[in-house]
């Protein structure tokens, strides 16, 4: 299946991109904004309590003998749809009664598993999706690893006090945080009539009046303000309605990512950067000119120590001032470049800035139907749209259940299909000593139509 270009990814149009943060040094080390995405096997998705952070990990331990790594398994971006991270979880084998979290067991001593980041957002389950892999690294400590993404990321930024930025990553009105979403983060029972009503409204909203007249600019999802799309509404008991619930659902979200909660710590202390048997990962991309840029990057020893740097200010009261300096800036640039893409002179010359431990560059965020392996295998981009719904609806927030179209004809929401699509990656390690690349596509059980 060939990649599609953005134009032709569902609605019809280049998809919108989020505007970049603010704020930053007044360096360009290449930090880029946003991405698009098209339809998928439907697991029966986990509660949204099995797999609470550190719910299946302290009873165990991890494996006692150290086996040499020949097998690295890598899943790109999941973006909310923990249905489709349980199935290609799956797909790899890895772990023992994965139904069963308290059950787990790692299957093969000599393989390893990574993920790329954006865990988060342009879904509906991006909670229970987080939880499930901060479950399986604090179960499986030496075995998985999990990057940060920009969405992510982008969530920690949004912690800063009402007021202190201009527009808030959760509040745009495509890309982020579908609003269904906001369910899985109110307490339990706390969602009312009132709650249904404010996110009819705001999906109604979102087809009719924000994609359908393609004002994705000038609308956000704030409760109020000059730019609130609740100011559309006409009935004045429903806008407040809407307003009051959208406000309550927001300060949940993102009080669940603050600063001592599990989420919270969980999303701070993720590394930028990874490396594993000389593959490095990332969610982003690197830009030469962090390499070349006064104060910036040496090699990959001083790319790792950025990590430390990184979670020793990525505290709520910290954060903010650490991305006004050059190291915060190319922090933000590692985990949004996308110039490594067909361009294997940069890859090339990024490699050797990095010296003779990096051999391989592997990263997410830049979605297209297929893994894509570049350059002879140094360069990798992981995502293949494995979310059912940025597969099916790129960064428009639809519901899913079915085909609808928007009142000016302009746009139409797909229906999601069933089934996960898109690709992972494993990487083995040969006889030789020598590393492949390996696209592993979905398998279905045919004879029972799974």
């Amino acid at each position: 299946m060939r990649a599609r270009s953005a134009a032709e990814l569902p609605g019809g149009k280049e998809p919108e991109e989020p505007p970049r943060r603010e704020g930053y040094a007044e360096v360009d080390v290449g930090a880029e904004p946003e991405d698009g995405g098209a339809e998928p096997e439907e697991v029966t998705p986990p509660p949204a309590g099995a797999f609470s952070a550190p719910a299946a990990a302290a009873a165990f331990a991890a494996p006692e003998q150290e086996v040499p790594t020949d097998t690295i398994w890598v899943l790109g971006d999941l973006h909310g749809d923990v249905s489709c991270a349980t199935f290609w979880l799956s797909q790899t084998s890895l772990i023992s009664d994965f139904a069963t979290p308290a059950e787990w067991a790692w299957t093969d001593p000599a393989a390893k598993l990574v993920f790329v980041g954006d865990y988060v957002d342009k879904g509906p389950t991006s909670r229970q999706t987080l939880a499930l892999v901060s479950s399986l690294v604090s179960r499986f400590p030496d075995r998985v690893r999990a990057a940060m993404g920009n969405h992510e990321f982008e969530t920690l930024l949004d912690r800063a006090p009402e007021g202190e930025r201009s527009r808030y990553y959760y509040q745009l009105p495509y890309a982020t945080v579908h609003p269904d979403e906001y369910l899985n983060w109110l307490p339990a029972g706390a969602a009312t009539n009132d709650t249904a009503l404010a996110l009819d409204t705001l999906y109604s909203l979102a087809l009719d009046e924000v994609y359908g007249k393609n004002k994705m600019r000038a609308y956000d999802f704030s409760p109020a303000g000059a730019a609130s799309v609740t100011n559309l509404i006409e009935d004045e008991a429903v806008r407040e309605v809407t307003r009051r619930e959208l406000g309550r659902m927001q300060r949940a979200y993102i009080g669940a990512f603050a600063s001592g909660t599990p989420l919270g710590d969980f999303t701070e202390q993720r590394d930028i950067v990874l490396v594993e048997e000389g593959t490095v990962f990332l969610h982003g991309g690197i830009n030469p000119r962090v390499f070349e840029v006064s104060g910036g990057l040496t090699d990959l020893e001083s790319l790792l120590e950025l990590n430390e740097e990184y979670k020793a200010n990525a505290g709520e009261g910290r954060l903010p001032e650490f991305m006004k300096t050059l190291h915060g800036q190319i922090v933000y640039s590692l985990l949004t470049y996308r110039g490594n893409h067909d361009n294997c002179a940069e890859v090339s010359k990024v490699l050797s800035l990095l010296g003779p431990g990096a051999s391989r560059i592997v990263v997410g965020h830049t979605p297209s139907e297929d893994v894509r392996v570049q350059c002879g295998g140094a360069f990798v981009a992981a995502d293949s749209l494995l979310g059912r719904y940025i597969r099916g609806n790129g960064n428009q927030y639809c519901r899913g259940e079915e085909e609808q179209r928007a009142s000016t004809g302009r746009f139409r929401c797909e229906k999601v299909g069933e089934r996960c699509e898109g690709q992972i990656l494993k990487l083995s390690r040969g006889g030789d000593g020598d590393w492949s690349t390996e696209r592993v596509f979905p398998q279905y059980d045919v004879a029972s139509g799974a």
